[in-house]
């Protein structure tokens, strides 16, 4: 059960003297948080159902596809390179409302695109998602300057429940109008899916920020700083490569929809499986944080929960390759990937240790560096369908997950026994 932090100068055993405030006052309450990150949801969504799954409709390899999602989804990784520009100038609201209309006009035009000209479509989908990345940079830092303690632990569980859904439903009901509607409409409905959302933003009040560059040029100055004490210390290294590792990536589901066709499971089945069904299964998966104790360090539980997730690559490659079979593995995956998703968070923030004055950016570097994995991994999984067929893709991503759940239980061991020294001499004696 989650504490609630007791307010300064209030008994929180006691009704609070302070006067009920106003829902104005309130504003924005928690919940509101599930609707903000919808535009990089929907983005996403785009990203990992309809595109893979028209690209293989439209005779490109599954290999290919591997490349191009690869492609798309590099900004996960970078984007904390740009992401500090919603700190300055203007309000993040106005900033998260702006990137959100800018990436769906983008996503719009590949839509468009995509059927006779997919180099330039896939061109516009990488500078679509770059900006629209922004949308979760300046949502993040609209929580954490609106929310107390308790507010910011609700509003970030809204917060990841909200894109989870709506990765999964609207990636499901933009594959759905894709196959149903003129090019021109599906396209302004995915735009206006991915931009009409952020307008929750106008409505929390928020003050304005600096503007001086001499107050940034003085916060890039501190912000190096810390980036420096957490990126090369050694406490910081285990936290650091595991991030980086492929464990928990969730790479293949880039490349399932793709695969769909190999297993005979058309469109409706991708819809149902990577929609309603994936919505539900990953966000089952996530409150996988909420059932393990908070003690428990994030770090064994993530290659734990990668352990798991490598189960259904296995199956997938050693199950016949049928329609049952498919959404078994498939469904699977959704929900170990979920239970990845929750411990991700967890592991950034052990690895981040004190929030300082760059806490903001020393996150949003963090989750890049666990974003990379899922880059470079589905190209090596698009690399494993060229060599070994459908079943290459889930027995690479499930080596990845194997070999790294492997070296977390070697460091556990490792650090078990440097805390209990006295027990190698004990054995020693007694093997003497």
């Amino acid at each position: 059960m989650l504490e609630v932090p007791a307010v300064e100068g209030n008994d929180p055993a006691e009704p609070s003297s302070q006067p009920l405030l106003s829902w104005r006052e309130r504003w924005p309450l928690p919940w509101v948080f599930v609707l903000m990150p919808l535009p990089y949801g929907i983005f996403i969504g785009y990203l990992q159902t309809p595109l893979p799954y028209l690209l293989r409709q439209m005779g490109y390899a599954v290999d290919r596809i591997g490349s191009i999602e690869a492609f798309v989804l590099l900004p996960m990784a970078l984007y904390f390179l740009w992401s500090p520009v919603v700190d300055f100038w203007i309000r993040r609201r106005t900033w998260m409302v702006l990137f959100a209309a800018i990436s769906g006009a983008m996503l719009f035009g590949s839509v468009l695109l995509l059927p006779r000209h997919t180099e330039l479509a896939t061109t516009l989908l990488f500078a679509g998602f770059s900006v629209n990345l922004l949308t979760t940079a300046a949502s993040g830092g609209i929580l954490a300057k609106t929310q107390n303690d308790h507010g910011k632990a609700q509003g970030a569980a809204w917060a990841q429940g909200g894109m989870l859904a709506a990765s999964a439903l609207g990636g499901a009901l933009l594959l759905f109008l894709s196959k149903r509607l003129p090019l021109p409409v599906a396209g302004t409905i995915a735009a206006l899916m991915v931009a009409l959302p952020a307008g929750i933003a106008l409505t929390i009040r928020e003050p304005a920020p600096e503007t001086s560059a001499k107050e940034f040029l003085k916060t890039c100055g501190t912000m190096g700083r810390e980036i420096k004490e957490t990126l090369f210390s050694w406490k910081s290294l285990p936290g650091i490569l595991l991030l980086m590792s492929p464990v928990g990536s969730g790479s293949a589901q880039s490349l399932f929809a793709a695969m769909a066709k190999d297993y005979r499971v058309g469109e409706h089945g991708v819809m149902l499986l990577n929609g309603l069904l994936g919505g539900v299964l990953t966000m089952l998966g996530a409150f996988a944080a909420v059932v393990v104790p908070a003690h428990w360090d994030r770090r064994l539980a993530y290659g734990a929960a990668g352990l798991a997730c490598s189960l259904s690559g296995v199956y997938l490659a050693l199950a016949p390759m049928r329609p049952f079979e498919y959404f078994l593995g498939v469904g699977f995956y959704m929900l170990t990937t979920g239970m990845c998703y929750a411990f991700f968070l967890g592991v950034v923030m052990v690895t981040m240790g004190e929030a300082g004055k760059s806490a903001s950016s020393r996150y949003t570097i963090l989750v890049s560096l666990g974003n990379l994995p899922v880059v470079y991994m589905t190209k090596v999984e698009g690399w494993g369908f060229s060599l070994f067929g459908p079943r290459g893709v889930p027995a690479f991503d499930a080596a990845g997950n194997l070999i790294v759940a492997a070296c977390v239980a070697v460091w556990a061991v490792s650090r078990i026994r440097q805390r209990t020294p006295g027990l190698t001499s004990q054995d020693a004696r007694v093997r003497g």
